[in-house]
């Protein structure tokens, strides 16, 4: 489906210049916060200055590693998506909270738990990706978030989205953009799914990840139905856009499907 869409030229286009490398790695922490973080214990800060565990050494390939949310209180809770329709907006939880402490140390305050806090900010943005002015639905709540509305409200510091599809000649152009701009240290959302082999209903963006960190030639992508990180060769990310089903280590990684089928690039840095 989304070679078709390719071929018709239909949500495509020139792929965005990855930044710099190391121009966005970590964002910056306000003054104001430096007081509130140095309060909280070292590995509660570390985490909250790093909620995607991009300073952390990678996971290990086919050992994925649990994703453990920012907590002020120190109780341990994973960084899953609340229910099936939610994969997209936990991805897009974390991008926010990666790209902003003071988010962040928001989020590990939460009054009735980090987990409650990081099921509450997912059905916000959930609800923000779906609807348009005045909240007038644009898109089946239950269908999930689709690409267009993630890249609305997608963000990353100042670091805004749009969004290409991956098919036809232009799929392996577009993933390299992503993973140009994961080693440039600007985590990118993809969607992954399945063909026409397999049905029209598995042709369509089916699951979100988020693709966090690019280092010697391995990537690290966190799934959200599962909550973890898992380590991929960036050869197979980018082939698997072509169908490398017998891949055990991308599928996991992709929430069980068997390539990216569409992608959330960074398109600028406003100050």
């Amino acid at each position: 489906m989304t070679d078709v869409l390719a071929l018709v030229g239909a949500f495509a286009g020139p792929a965005p210049v990855p930044p710099p490398v190391g121009r966005f790695g970590r964002p910056e922490v306000p003054g104001d916060l430096v007081p509130a973080l140095d309060a909280l214990a070292p590995a509660v800060r570390a985490r909250v200055l790093d909620p995607l565990g991009r300073e952390d050494p990678p996971p290990v390939p086919g050992r994925p590693r649990t994703l453990v949310l920012p907590a002020a209180d120190g109780v341990v809770a994973p960084a899953r998506q609340v229910d099936e329709r939610t994969c997209g907006a936990a991805v897009l939880a974390l991008l926010a909270l990666a790209g902003d402490p003071r988010l962040a140390l928001g989020l590990s305050r939460g009054p009735h738990g980090v987990g409650a806090a990081f099921a509450a900010a997912q059905r916000v943005l959930h609800a923000r990706a779906t609807r348009g002015p005045g909240g007038l639905p644009l898109w089946p709540a239950a269908l999930g978030t689709p690409p267009w509305g993630a890249a609305r409200v997608a963000r990353y510091g100042r670091v805004r989205y749009g969004h290409r599809v991956v098919g036809g000649r232009a799929a392996r152009t577009v993933l390299g953009a992503a993973v140009g701009s994961a080693a440039a240290g600007v985590p990118v959302p993809l969607y992954t799914g399945g063909d026409l082999a397999g049905g029209v209903s598995t042709a369509v963006p089916r699951h979100v990840v988020l693709l966090t960190t690019v280092r010697s030639g391995v990537a690290t992508v966190y799934e959200p139905s599962a909550g973890r990180l898992h380590a991929v060769p960036v050869a197979g990310l980018v082939a698997g856009a072509r169908g490398r089903r017998d891949d055990r280590l991308l599928a996991p990684a992709l929430g069980g499907w068997p390539h990216v089928v569409w992608a959330l690039l960074p398109r600028d840095a406003r100050g």
